[in-house]
């Protein structure tokens, strides 16, 4: 281990050029001296293209003013797109609605309908229930002992169908 030799690597060239790393190194050595766009080393090499300033300027204008407009035309497109959107949905809305106002209506009619019905059978229940009793007090008037000799019976059928065995 004391044969060994420290190593310098890139760090004994810093500052001479074409060494070594050089970010940064003249990056803004000649901007705003000429409106040529300098020769700097970057740590990738000579940037040096021969554009001039004011090109790229007017290049990068052109370009945002393109885009701009492509932003421009992309959202009217959007905005019309919404609105067609908007418009196809207001019929199916529309005849949604119409369908639900439709369907309660049919509903509406139907319940009533069987309301009415309803009212109607049990004015026939009472009517016959009625006319049974006054029947059945007919019955009894004119023959009593009948009418007990059935009642015994039926009574005596129904203890025995519904009475407890011990």
């Amino acid at each position: 281990m004391d044969n060994q030799k420290p190593q310098q690597g890139n760090g004994s060239n810093v500052g001479n050029d074409g060494s070594g790393s050089s970010m940064g190194k003249d990056i803004n050595k000649d901007i705003g001296s000429s409106d040529h766009v300098s020769s700097k080393t970057v740590g990738f090499g000579n940037l040096d293209h021969g554009i001039d300033k004011s090109q790229s300027l007017e290049k990068s204008q052109s370009l945002d003013k393109s885009l701009d407009a492509k932003l421009d035309k992309s959202a009217t497109e959007m905005h019309k797109t919404i609105d067609k959107a908007a418009e196809a949905a207001k019929p199916m809305g529309d005849r949604l609605v119409s369908t639900a106002h439709t369907g309660v209506d049919k509903m509406s009619s139907v319940l009533t309908d069987a309301s009415a019905r309803l009212d109607e059978k049990s004015k026939q229940l009472q009517d016959a229930y009625g006319r049974f009793a006054d029947t059945g007090r007919d019955y009894v008037r004119t023959s009593p002992a009948t009418s007990v000799l059935i009642a015994l019976a039926a009574g005596y059928t129904l203890s025995k169908i519904f009475g407890r065995r011990n």
